[in-house]
C-alpha cells in the first residue's frame, strides 16, 4: 500500500507538471497567433498608408442645441472601408477638433463590427470656425495603430438659440455634451409639498414656464440647491422636532435675469392662512418682491398689502402679488412686512429684514454632500462619531460642516449595473442571483434602486423603484451576454440617473474585464464622475494579472469618488462581497458644507476629511467640480 501511495503521488505531480506545460504551450500559441495577426495587418496597412484615401471618410455636422461648453452637434462619419482591409479587422476612428489653431477636444471611437458604414457622435463644438480632422485606423495588437484614411473638414459653428437637453437613450456621449447639469426652459410655481417616505421629509416640486431656465431653492434663508433642468425638485427635512420651515424658489432665464419667485411654508400641521415674502435685488438696484399666499381652507381673501416699515407701499385686490420697487423707496426702513386677511378677519403676516437676503450677481452657494466612511486598523467600520470630531478641508481651507448624519438613519439610492458582455456568459446566472439577494438585503423602506445591464449598449436602464419584487424583475430583464464592454459609457449613463437626487447615493458596477468598446474616453468619463459626486463601487470578477490596466482604473475611480473596488476570483465570492459592500454603505456618515464659486467656475477642487481619533482611516470623495 505504501508503494502504491508513493506511485500515485508521483503520477499526480507528473500530471500537474504536464498541465503546467500544456498551459504554457497554449499561452505561447495564443501570443504567436496575435503576433502573426498583427504582422498581417501591418503588411496590409503598409499598402494603404501610401494611398491615404481621403474619400474614405465623409463628415457631416448637425447642430442640436446650445450648452455651457459649446454647441452640441451631431457629427456623422460616413465611411467607405477600403477593400484591402481584412473583414473583421479592429477599426477605430480617431481625431481632433481645432479652433483658431488650438485643439479644443480629441475623440476616439471603436467602430463596432457591424454597421461600420455610418457612425454618429454627439460632441460640443466651440462657436466660430472649427476644423474636424478624422483618421480611420487599424488597431494593431501590441503595436501602434496604422492609418487607413484621413479627412479634414472646416465647419462654421453658430449658436442655435435653444438649450440642448440629452435624453437617456442618447447615451453617455450626448449626456457629457449636454453638461453635468442639464439646462432647459421652465417657469416658477411651488406645488403643494408632499411628504416622502421618511416621517419628516418633504418633497418640494416646482412647475416652470418659459423663459425660466434656472431655479434656486432657499430654505430658512439659505440657498440649498440650484436646479438647471426639470424636474425642479428639492427635499426638505424637518428633523425629529416638528417645526415651521420656510421655502422659497427663484427663477432666472438663461442669461441670469430674474424672472419670478414663489414661496411656501412647510409645517407639521396645516394653518388657516400663510404668506411668505421673496425678495430678489438685481444688479440694477431694483427689488423684485413676490408675496406667496397659502390658503388651504379656500376662504375669500379680503386684503393683501406690503409695508416698508409702517408705510404701505403696495396693495392688491387679486394675484399675482408681485411688485418691482426701486431701492430708494426703502430708504429709512429696516424691514418690509406682508399682511394678508381673509373673510374671517384672520391675518397672516411675514417680516423680512432689509439687511439680509442680499443678492450676489456672481457668487453661488453650492451644497456639497460628502459620504464619509471611517474604519479602524482592522478595516471595521467605526460608529458613534460626533460632528465635532470631523473637519473638512477644500483646497486646504477649513469648511464649516452645516449638516451631519449617520448613514443608518438616512435613506439611500443605489444603482446596480451588470456587465453582460460575451465574456460574462458563464457567470450571468449566478451573478444575477447574487445581485437579487443583495438588493433584497439592502433595500429598506424609504430606499430606492435601479438595475441594468451593459455591453456595447448601456442606455437601457430601468427606473428607480422601492419595491423588491420590481427590482428582482429588473434583474431578470437583463439581456443575454454578448458583445463588448462599454464600461465608461455605462458609468456616465448610470451617474446621469442621480442628477436630481440629494442624500446618500451609490453606483455599483459588476464586470469581468476592462473597457473595450466605449465611445467616451476615460478622461471625459472621469471629469463627469468628479462632477456627479456619486461614490462608485466596482466588483471585478476573475480579473487577473493581464487585467492590470482595468483594475488600476477601477481602483482610481473608486478612490476618487469615495467608493471601493472589490476583486473576486469567481461568482461564488459575490455574496460575501455584497455583505462587505452593504456594511460599508450602512456605516457611512453624511457631512454637508456650503462652498462658494463663481457661476463659470469649473475648476477641480480637492477635498479632505479628517477625524480627531487616532488609528482610523477616512474615505470620501477626493474632490469635485462645481
Amino acid at each position: 500500500p505504501e508503494e502504491l501511495a508513493c506511485a500515485h503521488i508521483d503520477n499526480t505531480f507528473s500530471d500537474i507538471r504536464n498541465l503546467r506545460i500544456t498551459r504554457r504551450l497554449v499561452s505561447a500559441m495564443k501570443l504567436a497567433v496575435r503576433w502573426i495577426a498583427a504582422l498581417l495587418l501591418l503588411l496590409v496597412a503598409a499598402s494603404l498608408v501610401a494611398q491615404d484615401q481621403p474619400d474614405a471618410i465623409r463628415i457631416v455636422t448637425e447642430p442640436l442645441g446650445d450648452t455651457a461648453s459649446g454647441i452640441a452637434t451631431r457629427v456623422t462619419f460616413r465611411i467607405a472601408i477600403p477593400a484591402e482591409v481584412p473583414p473583421g479587422a479592429p477599426l477605430v476612428l480617431q481625431g481632433s477638433v481645432l479652433s483658431s489653431g488650438t485643439v479644443a477636444r480629441n475623440f476616439r471611437y471603436v467602430l463596432p463590427l457591424e454597421d461600420r458604414d455610418v457612425f454618429h457622435a454627439v460632441m460640443p463644438l466651440p462657436e466660430g470656425e472649427v476644423e474636424i480632422e478624422a483618421r480611420l485606423m487599424i488597431d494593431v495588437p501590441d503595436s501602434s495603430p496604422v492609418i487607413v484614411a484621413r479627412k479634414l473638414v472646416k465647419v462654421s459653428v453658430v449658436k442655435t438659440g435653444t438649450e440642448y437637453i440629452a435624453k437617456e437613450s442618447d447615451g453617455a456621449e450626448a449626456i457629457v455634451a449636454e453638461g453635468v447639469v442639464a439646462e432647459t426652459a421652465g417657469s416658477v410655481k411651488i406645488r403643494n409639498p408632499r411628504r416622502d417616505v421618511a416621517p419628516n421629509l418633504f418633497i418640494i416640486d416646482v412647475d416652470a414656464k418659459p423663459p425660466v431656465t434656472r431655479v434656486e431653492f432657499w430654505v430658512e434663508g439659505k440657498k440649498i440647491v440650484v436646479r438647471n433642468s426639470p424636474p425642479y425638485r428639492a427635499e426638505v427635512d424637518l428633523g425629529a422636532i416638528p417645526k415651521r420651515v420656510e421655502v422659497k424658489v427663484i427663477g432666472y432665464d438663461r442669461t441670469g435675469r430674474y424672472i419670478d419667485a414663489d414661496a411656501f411654508v412647510v409645517n407639521e400641521r396645516e394653518t388657516q392662512l400663510e404668506v411668505k415674502i421673496t425678495r430678489t435685488v438685481t444688479a440694477d438696484g431694483v427689488n423684485h418682491i413676490k408675496l406667496s399666499v397659502q390658503n388651504p381652507t379656500g376662504r375669500e381673501i379680503r386684503s393683501v398689502a406690503l409695508y416698508a416699515g409702517e408705510k404701505k407701499i403696495q396693495e392688491w385686490s387679486q394675484p399675482p402679488y408681485a411688485v418691482a420697487v426701486p431701492q430708494s423707496k426703502f430708504a429709512g426702513a429696516d424691514f418690509i412686512r406682508a399682511s394678508v386677511t381673509d373673510d374671517t378677519n384672520y391675518e397672516a403676516s411675514d417680516l423680512l429684514f432689509l439687511s439680509g437676503d442680499r443678492y450676489s450677481e456672481t457668487i453661488d452657494v453650492n451644497v456639497v454632500e460628502l459620504p464619509v466612511s471611517v474604519t479602524d486598523k482592522a478595516g471595521a467600520p467605526v460608529a458613534g462619531l460626533t460632528r465635532e470630531q470631523f473637519s473638512v478641508l477644500e483646497d486646504g481651507k477649513a469648511q464649516t460642516v452645516t449638516a451631519f448624519s449617520y448613514a443608518s438613519n438616512l435613506p439611500i439610492a443605489v444603482g446596480v449595473l451588470m456587465d453582460r458582455s460575451g465574456s460574462m456568459k458563464p457567470r450571468m446566472k449566478d451573478a444575477k442571483a447574487a445581485a437579487s439577494k443583495f438588493l433584497t438585503s439592502i433595500i429598506k423602506p424609504g430606499d430606492r434602486a435601479f438595475v441594468g445591464g451593459f455591453a456595447f449598449d448601456s442606455t437601457h436602464v430601468a427606473p428607480f423603484v422601492s419595491d423588491q419584487t420590481l427590482l428582482r424583475l429588473q434583474v431578470e430583464a437583463i439581456g443575454e451576454a454578448e458583445g463588448g464592454t462599454s464600461l465608461y459609457d455605462a458609468i456616465v449613463t448610470g451617474l446621469y440617473r442621480f442628477r436630481n437626487m440629494q442624500g446618500r447615493k451609490a453606483l455599483i458596477l459588476i464586470t469581468d474585464g476592462e473597457d473595450t468598446t466605449s465611445r467616451l474616453p476615460f478622461d471625459e468619463m472621469l471629469t463627469y464622475a468628479r462632477a456627479a459626486r456619486v461614490p462608485l463601487y466596482f466588483i471585478g470578477i476573475g480579473m487577473g494579472f493581464s487585467d492590470m490596466s482595468g483594475t488600476s482604473k477601477m481602483k482610481l475611480l473608486a478612490a476618487e469618488t469615495g467608493g471601493v473596488a472589490y476583486f473576486v476570483r469567481g461568482v461564488k465570492q459575490l455574496d460575501e462581497t455584497y455583505r462587505q459592500l452593504e456594511s460599508d454603505l450602512r456605516s457611512q456618515y453624511l457631512l454637508t458644507y456650503n462652498a462658494q464659486s463663481s457661476k463659470m467656475d469649473r475648476k477641480y477642487r480637492g477635498v479632505e476629511v479628517k477625524v480627531a481619533r487616532p488609528d482610523t482611516h477616512v474615505r470620501t470623495i477626493r474632490g469635485y467640480i462645481p
